[in-house]
Parts: C-alpha cells; sequence; structure tokens
C-alpha cells in the first residue's frame, strides 16, 4: 500500500474513499492471516466499531485528568452509529 505523504497536517488525516478502503482491506488481511480470524469482510461490518470505542475510552481517561473537553458523544455508540 503506498504511504500518504503531505505537507498539510489536516490533509493527512483526510483519506479518499479508495485510500480508506485499501487500508480497510489490508487490516483485514493482516487480521486473518496473522490472527487466524475467520470472520468475513460482512461478519466484521456488523461488529461493533472497536477503534471508535477505544479512542473513547482514551478520550474518557484524558478527560478525567482534566486535559481536555467534554465528548460529543457517549461511550459505547460508535462513530457509525452517529
Amino acid at each position: 500500500m503506498q504511504e500518504i505523504t503531505t505537507t498539510d497536517p489536516s490533509a493527512a488525516q483526510q483519506l479518499t474513499a479508495g485510500q480508506l478502503a485499501e487500508r480497510v482491506a489490508a487490516t483485514r488481511e493482516t487480521l486473518r492471516e496473522r490472527m487466524g480470524c475467520p470472520l468475513t469482510d460482512e461478519e466484521l461490518d456488523q461488529g461493533p466499531d472497536v477503534l471508535a470505542n477505544l479512542y473513547a475510552l482514551a478520550a474518557e481517561k484524558v478527560r478525567a485528568q482534566g486535559q481536555m473537553p467534554p465528548p460529543e458523544w457517549v461511550r459505547g455508540q460508535s462513530a457509525r452509529g452517529r
């Protein structure tokens, strides 16, 4: 997969639909090869948005330390569910 390079920090976080699809496919292939995950793409799509939940937990921890404003959504509500 081609690495994304840019001098604009906001552009570095904005993937095209094609780039996002490539990353998802590569991540799923790695999951299957290295961890023996037998789940199909459809099964993975139906599962919880684990990464969003991890970000929410990390943000909650930072907020508890007084370093971040209140959340715009709560833990357990994935980015997909917005």
